[in-house]
This record gives structure tokens, sequence and C-alpha cells, in this order.
């Protein structure tokens, strides 16, 4: 018997097997996702906001949809709330289903052509896997999916440039449209920059060298704020903290959960295999120090975290496989599961619309004179923005368009604690659709708000007459 030579695998074929199988489940897996675009009620606020835009509003100083929100607000995803706008104008549901496929797919494939490069297919392949479970909660057709896309193009940028020494001057323009389509294009920055700094620690180039790839995330920077908004976009993005208190994806995640089990498995495994290692090099702990930030922060940026920690702990396994490079079979294989996907989309049928629980409702919705204002919770709320805009919605969950103190008085309203009564009178809404558990609801219905409808879900409530 001859002895099997250094990292080949002791099961050839299931070694080989391995990774084409992975490859399936992960494609049945996002054939089923790509059917639940619609299922965050911010999808539908997005639409109402970017036919805003494309009508009257300013984005220099867009408007208010309500006389309840008076923040002087910036808008910092105006041009993907424009773009999901055009499509729907244009194809609907399907458009939106295909928009959804394509950006989904583009994040995983470039997920795993980053991860690829450092691990041989089976690593690479379940560790894609395991971001992607990870990132199951905060996938939908939302303008934060394209930042969880552009922050693997700045990893895999400073990939490069880690290896070439060349800076990544892509990133700048990359810049400017981050932060036209998402908010987070900030953090996007920050990464740029501590990579940057990392690259030069490790490679110590000339000073001119330096200054070049120090020059990426300034550039980032600048552009950025010479976008049609200008400067006002920083200050936007840090008013984003005070708000924390009142939007769930904005707290501190809980991270010794079911749900959080891929983020802390991705983090052990990280810490676990630098220790190991003998090669630790300053810019492989940043890449942890930097998942190990997006991972704590807040529930929006665990979907960063997943990426980040995944880059990190790629790598480490490596060393126990062998590592050839991408072949034109493996990406050829690649490109023909994401086209099943993306082919797949419009084909299905829509579940988890989060707008089938308000639709019973339609009828008596459009009867209502145009401009009524309708109490709601923010997922009612963001809902009917998009379904009835001839209706005053004042609660929808856009956060931005609220000062703090508004935002303050609207929660105490929900939770019915001390003043909701004189909120409540500020409003004077004509109608209420709220959820049959909620206490507001139990509240009105106490106070002579009379039952039009009801579900299982919602109940939509008529003010006394007098």
């Amino acid at each position: 018997m001859t002895e099997r030579a250094q990292g080949e695998p002791r099961f050839p074929l299931l070694a080989r097997a391995y990774a084409p199988l992975v490859a399936l489940l992960l494609t049945a897996l996002l054939t089923a996702l790509v059917r639940r675009p619609l299922r965050a009620f911010d999808t539908y606020f997005h639409l109402r906001f970017g036919e805003e835009f494309r009508r009257d509003w300013s984005i220099a100083h867009p408007g208010q949809l309500s006389s309840a929100s008076t923040n002087d607000w910036v808008p910092t995803q105006w041009l993907s709330q424009v773009a999901l706008a055009r499509i729907d104008d244009s194809s609907g549901t399907t458009g939106l289903v295909l928009a959804f496929a394509a950006v989904v797919v583009a994040f995983v494939a470039a997920t795993y052509l980053l991860l690829r490069r450092h691990a041989g297919p089976g690593i690479a392949i379940t560790l894609t896997v395991v971001v992607v479970l990870g990132c199951l909660p905060s996938l939908s057709l939302r303008p934060q999916l394209l930042s969880y896309l552009f922050l693997v193009a700045v990893l895999a940028a400073w990939d490069g440039a880690r290896t070439t020494g060349r800076p990544p001057w892509a990133l700048i323009p990359l810049g400017w449209l981050w932060a036209t389509c998402h908010g987070m294009w900030l953090i996007g920055v920050a990464a740029c920059g501590l990579l940057a700094v990392l690259v030069v620690v490790e490679r110590r180039p000339r000073r001119t060298g330096a200054l070049a790839l120090l020059a990426v995330p300034a550039g980032m920077l600048l552009a950025a704020l010479v976008t049609p908004v200008g400067p006002r976009l920083l200050t936007a993005v840090l008013l984003v903290n005070s708000r924390a208190d009142y939007f769930a994806e904005w707290a501190a995640p809980e991270l010794i959960t079911v749900a959080a089990a891929p983020v802390t498995v991705l983090a052990a495994a990280a810490v676990l295999l630098l220790v190991r290692r003998t090669d630790v090099r300053p810019y492989d702990l940043g890449l942890l120090a930097m998942g190990g930030a997006f991972a704590l922060y807040s529930d929006r940026t665990v979907p960063l975290a997943l990426v980040t920690l995944a880059a990190v702990v790629a790598p480490g396994l490596s060393r126990w496989s062998a590592h050839r490079p991408v072949a034109r079979t493996e990406l050829a294989v690649a490109l023909g599961l994401a086209a099943v996907v993306i082919a797949v989309a419009p084909n299905q049928g829509l579940v988890d619309d989060s707008a089938d629980r308000v639709r019973p409702f339609t009828a008596r919705l459009d009867a209502l004179p145009a401009g009524t204002r309708v109490l709601t919770d923010w997922p009612v709320g963001g809902v009917l923005l998009r379904l009835d805009p001839g209706l005053d919605i004042p609660l929808h969950g856009y956060g931005d368009v609220y000062t703090d103190a508004e935002l303050e008085r609207y929660a105490d309203l929900d939770h019915l604690e001390p003043g909701w009564d004189r909120t409540l009178a500020a409003l004077a809404p004509g109608a209420a659709l709220l959820p049959n558990d909620a206490p507001l609801a139990y509240a009105l219905e106490r106070d002579g708000w009379s039952v039009e409808q009801r579900t299982e879900e919602l109940v939509l409530l008529a003010p006394p007459a007098s």
C-alpha cells in the first residue's frame, strides 16, 4: 500500500464531490430565499420615498410625508430608492424579485471568490454557507443589501493590494456610489482606512507608495462628500446612534443565541486559528478586530462581521488542505448556478410578503377621504405608505424624518406611557390600524373607538363620532 502524499485527502472521491454537493444545497437555499424579497416592511417605504424623489423631492432638501414628522433630514439612500421605484414602475413585482435575486447572488458569489483566494473549494463553500445562514434575517429587498456587497468589494480590493502593493483606486468611485445607496458608506470608508494602514504597516513601502495607499480611503471620503447631498451626509450618519433605542436593528446584538450562532462560531474559530498560527501578521489581527467590532456594534452590522471573520478563518483552515487556484470549470459551474437562481426567481410565488396582512383592509382604507390620518405601528405604517399614498401615515418606521423628541413621543404612545393621550389628541387620527394584541388598540377600544374590521393579526378602528 502506497503512502498517501502530503496534503492529499484521505477520501479523495468524497473530497471532490463535497464542494459541488454543498454548492447545490446553497443554490437550493438561495432559490427559496429569493421568494421572500418583500418580507421586510422597509421595502415598501423605500419604494414610496423613491417615488417621491422621482416626482418632485429635492435630493438636497427632501420633503415630508406627514406633518407628524418635522426633522430636517438628509437622504442617505436616495439612489437605491429611486432605482427600486423605477424597477417597480416598469416591471412590477417581477422586476423587484429579479433585482433582489441578482444582488443576493452577487453578494454570495463575491463572498465565495473572496474566500476562495485563500482556501480550497470545500472550505470556501462551507464558509460561504455559514455567512449566508448568518445573514438570512437581514437578506431582503432593502438598500442595506448593497452595503454587504460593497464591503466584500473593499475586502477583496485590499486583499489584492496586500499582495501587489498597488493602491485599489477603484474604491474611490465605489465610495461615491455607496454614499448614494446606503447610510453604511461611512463604515466602508472606515474599513478602507484601517485596511490601508495595515497594508502600509505590513509592506513598509516607500513614502510615495504609502501615501498612494492612504490616499484611497481619503479619496473615498471626498467622493462621498461630493454627492448631491454634500457634506451633510456626515451629520446624517452620526445621527443614527441616537436612534438605537427606537429601532432594534441598531441595538447591540445578543450573540449567545441560536440566530447568532454563525457569527459566534466564526469569531471563536478566527481567534483559535490565529492563536495556532505562527505567521500571524498585523493585517490578520486588524481583520479580526474589525470583524469583532462589526459583531458587537449592532444587528445591522452582523452581516459585515460574518464576511470579515470568514476572511480571517479561510486562510487558517486552508493550512489543512491543498489549495489550488480557481479553475475555469469551477468558475463556469459557479456562474451556471448563479444563473439558475436568477432565472428561476420570477417563476416562483412570493411568500412572507409583509403587505399580505394589510391587504384585507384595502377596501375600507380606500373608502376613507384623501388625507385621512391613519394611526399605525411602524411595520403597518411602512406598508401603507406605498399601498395607499393618499392617506396620511404619521408612523412608518423611516426614522430619519423624525426628531428625537417625536420618536420619544411616539414610542410612549405605543407603550401607553404617561402623556400618550396628549400625543394621540395632537395626531387626531381619523382611523387606526393596529395589531390585535397592541396595548394601544385595547386602550382605543376601551375609550370608545369602534371596530370596523378585524383579522387574526390586525384590527381597524374608527374614532368616536364626537
